[in-house]
């Protein structure tokens, strides 16, 4: 019963698909930055752009945590802030703002959600980190449901337009203010979701008590707890400590956020149906429109966001759970597989191809970013339910730190992978 309470939680973590809100709506962006020099790289900026801001408020957010115990973020102000960034974004939909001035709107505006978002992951994974690990999955895994009802959005948006001919700019627009109004209801909804949890007695009871251990059965009553409390109270926190024990995790979570941002959306983005054909032909051949670029990049969003949540939701059934280091470190670094995979697929780019096209069918490249979206969610999510069991960590304060620390290296794992997406288009 508390679970089922708790992840009622779980919609606020709508608020760590920011990015994937603004990345999502490709098409209409594209034609908004028409003709600024942007329209072809955007998505590389708003990828490198949020991780970097989120990246350095984080990391100041962290510094604060380990010199206090009593450190503590406002959850709600952050989601505010991104209540009013949905809004703006809607607004300015019906603007005649275009080219390099509203490229510049927009960055501006992923700067602000990237900077509140730190705020919330910071104290979302210290809170998650005072649980029993599947509480740390329903977290994770409440990010999953967030991603698909954002693509499922798109993808809906998209399939606004003609059957027969893609959307006309006005369709475009029309599509995208709904699509960024569904993004701030959901939202909204999300901030009372969190009204509601916090007040919930075993939601209060992890998050009063100092000690908390690693399952129920290690409690025998609230007098034991208490007496734990004390006796971990006067601990200092180590950031350095906690690290060096955890660096194996600590890498193999930053490492599959790398790996997958260096990839998704810069690349995927610009991989096209090889079975595209000019809308003229189609219209004489009664051809529907999946294979359109609208349709085609927006299911591929939908089809990455509905494997990262199976793969994070994965670790629920015993078989799919490892909390072991090595087996997380090495199943982490195999995605490298990943890179090439993509590479040699059907990527469009206005200038010539560096690399031949071996993947000459859609159907494996739907394969292949299923796999590529079920590991990410999977193993992402193992590694952070894997880091507050570890058994050196014994204070509550131990475990919260180290729900930041892993939040923040996943971070670190996207800003490097964001900057690496550069390389891997100049590449293609």
């Amino acid at each position: 019963m508390e679970w089922s309470v708790l992840r009622l939680s779980d919609g606020l973590e709508c608020h760590l698909t920011c990015l994937t809100v603004f990345i999502t709506a490709s098409e209409y962006f594209a034609k908004r930055f028409e003709g600024s020099g942007y329209e072809g790289t955007f998505q590389n900026y708003f990828s490198t752009s949020f991780t970097i801001a989120n990246l350095v408020c984080f990391a100041m957010l962290l510094w604060k945590q380990s010199k206090s115990t009593a450190f503590y973020v406002d959850l709600v102000s952050s989601v505010v802030v991104n209540v009013i960034v949905f809004g703006v974004m809607a607004i300015t939909v019906e603007t005649d703002v275009g080219g390099s001035e509203y490229f510049w709107c927009t960055l501006v505006m992923l700067v602000v959600t990237g900077v509140s978002t730190s705020f919330f992951q910071v104290s979302v994974f210290a809170e998650a980190s005072r649980f029993p690990s599947e509480y740390m999955q329903a977290v994770m895994s409440g990010q999953g449901v967030a991603g698909v009802a954002v693509a499922v959005s798109s993808i809906l948006s998209a399939l606004a337009g003609s059957t027969n001919s893609p959307p006309d700019e006005a369709a475009i627009a029309r599509s995208a203010f709904l699509y960024f109004m569904t993004a701030l209801l959901i939202t909204v909804a999300a901030l009372i979701g969190r009204f509601v949890v916090a007040r919930q007695p075993f939601y209060l009871r992890h998050i009063t008590f100092e000690t908390v251990p690693a399952s129920a059965s290690d409690v025998s009553s609230e007098d034991d707890v208490e007496s734990s409390s004390q006796l971990f109270a006067t601990e200092s926190l180590s950031v350095s400590r906690v690290f060096c024990k955890s660096a194996g995790l600590i890498f193999a979570v930053g490492y599959v956020f790398f790996i997958t941002l260096a990839l998704f959306p810069s690349i995927t983005a610009l991989i096209k149906s090889v079975h595209q054909i000019e809308v003229p032909l189609r219209s004489m051949t009664g051809r529907n429109r999946f294979f359109d670029d609208d349709i085609f990049v927006a299911f591929h969003f939908l089809l990455f966001n509905v494997g990262d949540w199976v793969g994070r939701t994965m670790p629920i059934i015993q078989a799919f759970r490892t909390f072991d280091t090595r087996a997380l470190t090495f199943m982490s670094l195999a995605r490298t597989i990943f890179v090439p995979a993509f590479l040699i697929c059907n990527v469009v780019v206005p200038d010539d191809r560096k690399l031949s096209v071996w993947v000459n069918s859609d159907i494996a490249y739907f394969i292949i970013v299923w796999l590529f979206a079920v590991t990410n969610g999977w193993i992402g999510s193992l590694t952070m339910m894997a880091a507050p069991q570890q058994t050196f960590l014994k204070s509550a304060a131990e475990k919260s730190l180290i729900g930041s620390l892993m939040s923040f290296f996943l971070v670190l794992g996207l800003a490097i992978g964001g900057a690496a997406s550069f390389i891997l288009r100049a590449m293609v």
